[in-house]
């Protein structure tokens, strides 16, 4: 796939995304949320690729956000269905994907971040919902994602200030799972990937599933109905089950299956 916003690796499993306009910030319009769309919409398809990082180019700047002074197509949706950096509302996504914050992340690409999996974070980033300062809100997911992680009275502390707070802060919060020197972001994110993609990527895919099912029906129906979702069936009918436990007695590395 030929892209112009963001640049596209493969590794193994692994898909490396990363957000191409440093003179920008690496701020998105509206081609760019397109295209990253298309990008991660090939992820989802690819049965050879398990878990995407998308990180940003230079060192100042993740994503700044929206692009508000780029052009906008009036015959289509300013974002797609997938809303900002194609992954905001791509709430079907059953593949891991693991932000590593290299700066600013503001706005949409706070956003962007908190839509990832799992955050890792640059000792020197910084994270806010900052749109109510441009006279505009979070409304790529980040206030409802916000309110979900940190409850109502410290996302209302974020949201309502537009504050920006660092990388230490937001770890402290639970929002990132881990602050690196910035030298060392991009080999601890791969550290995380590998370590999903020990595990079975049934396994993952049914965990990410039974989830989505608890956030949408909460804890005592997620729980009736789990064994109903064709991603608990793949996994425990599906052939990494008994491999796992074959490679367990026999000492050795499992061969996962690529998941249907």
């Amino acid at each position: 796939m030929e892209t112009r916003y963001c640049t596209v690796e493969t590794d193994g499993h692994l898909l490396i995304v990363t957000l191409n306009r440093p003179e920008a910030r690496n701020a998105l319009n509206q081609d760019g949320c397109y295209e990253l769309a298309a990008v991660f919409d090939a992820f989802e398809a690819d049965p050879n690729l398990w878990v995407a990082i998308i990180t940003g180019a230079g060192d100042k700047a993740f994503c700044a956000g929206a692009d508000l002074k780029g052009e906008t197509d009036r015959s289509r949706a300013v974002v797609p269905d997938s809303g900002f950096a194609g992954l905001v509302w791509r709430f079907d996504r059953l593949k891991p994907v693991i932000a590593a914050v290299n700066g600013v992340a503001a706005g949409g690409g706070f956003e962007t971040a908190l839509a990832s999996d799992i955050i890792i974070a640059a000792e020197h980033a910084t994270f806010g919902c900052t749109e109510p300062k441009v006279g505009l809100a979070a409304l790529g997911g980040g206030i409802q994602r916000l309110v979900e992680e940190l409850g109502p009275k410290r996302a209302h502390a974020l949201l309502l200030t537009a504050k920006r707070i660092s990388a230490a802060e937001a770890h402290a919060l639970g929002i990132v799972a881990e602050v690196v020197p910035a030298g060392d972001l991009l080999t601890a994110a791969r550290r995380w990937a590998d370590e999903i993609m020990a595990c079975s990527p049934a396994s993952i895919k049914a965990t990410k599933a039974v989830i989505r099912s608890y956030v949408a029906n909460g804890l005592v129906a997620s729980n009736r109905t789990m064994f109903e979702l064709p991603e608990v069936k793949a996994c425990i009918g599906g052939p990494d089950a008994y491999e796992g436990g074959k490679a367990f007695f026999e000492k050795r590395k499992p061969q996962w299956a690529n998941p249907e």
